[in-house]
């Protein structure tokens, strides 16, 4: 299989597949996007754009499987939703295995065990460890409903092209504070935005965007708000609200973000039900 971060991808697909008799049976290797150079320039890539790139490839020359004495082998592409199912741009083929969540770093979070992650992490007895985890109780829900309004701009600024500081490359400028109620003002700020730097017509842009905010809406309706937060911004919420539950307390946060998804993923059980979104995809194509 070819993955495409580097940071947390292979630990987390390689898990998947070790979860699985029949893929373990089968074998497998993962490869990240950026280990395979292009025939022609000679040059590697990572990314999720890559991984693409490299199934679009696979796909034209007709080696997604191939057959051989050995039985048959079979590629799989694992790459991040980013909210493409909303906005548009999915591949429609079993070799492309999308997350469920937003990305890899987002379903690692959600799919963790908070109070042993983050004990590890900050090196917390277990009351202080449990007493943190009720306080953040349904912490990446919180963050969906928080920035609601600014993950609906977000998909509807993808879904038209438009070329603004809105989108899911930054965090909410449209909440004041950040993590706090939506301005108004911002928030018409980013629309007129969005607006102005699509290229689409006065018509597309309001039947897209009013596309957009339905399918938003119905996601939240059916309390499936928290598949459309991005992990990193997970990261930062997190920190925010652990700085906010122990206040002056002494507790040390050194390398905290850039440490903390990986101390949830050695919390992820993978041969629970919601791997299956993973393990049936990839056993399907032995």
């Amino acid at each position: 299989m070819v993955v495409e971060g580097k940071n947390l991808d292979a630990r987390f697909y390689d898990r998947v597949c070790a979860s699985s008799e029949a893929i373990e049976a089968a074998g497998y290797q993962v490869w990240l996007a950026e280990q395979i150079s292009d025939d022609v320039t000679g040059v590697a890539a990572g990314g999720k754009k890559a991984v693409i790139a490299h199934f679009d490839y696979f796909k034209t020359v007709g080696k997604l499987t191939v057959t051989s004495s050995g039985g048959n082998r079979s590629i799989a592409f694992m790459v991040d939703r980013d909210n493409d199912d909303f906005s548009g741009g999915k591949r429609r083929s079993p070799h492309v295995i999308y997350t469920d969540m937003f990305d890899v770093e987002a379903e690692i979070f959600f799919r963790g065990n908070d109070e042993e992650a983050l004990a590890g992490a900050l090196s917390l007895d277990s009351a202080s460890a449990s007493q943190l985890v009720a306080d953040l109780s349904d912490w990446i829900g919180d963050l969906a409903s928080t920035w609601r309004e600014w993950i609906t701009l977000c998909v509807t600024a993808k879904a038209v092209g438009a070329g603004c500081d809105v989108g899911f490359g930054r965090e909410s400028w449209v909440n004041n504070p950040k993590y706090g109620a939506v301005d108004a003002i911002k928030m018409a700020a980013a629309a007129k935005k969005i607006e102005a730097t699509t290229r689409r017509t006065p018509t597309e842009f309001s039947v897209i965007s009013t596309r957009v905010r339905g399918r938003v809406n119905s996601c939240y309706g059916k309390g499936d708000g928290r598949r459309l937060v991005k992990g990193k911004w997970l990261a930062h919420y997190l920190m925010h609200r652990v700085k906010d539950h122990f206040a002056s307390a002494p507790v040390s946060y050194s390398g905290f973000e850039d440490s903390i998804a990986r101390a949830y993923l050695a919390t992820c059980d993978f041969r629970e039900k919601w791997a299956d979104h993973y393990r049936g995809r990839l056993e399907s194509l032995i």
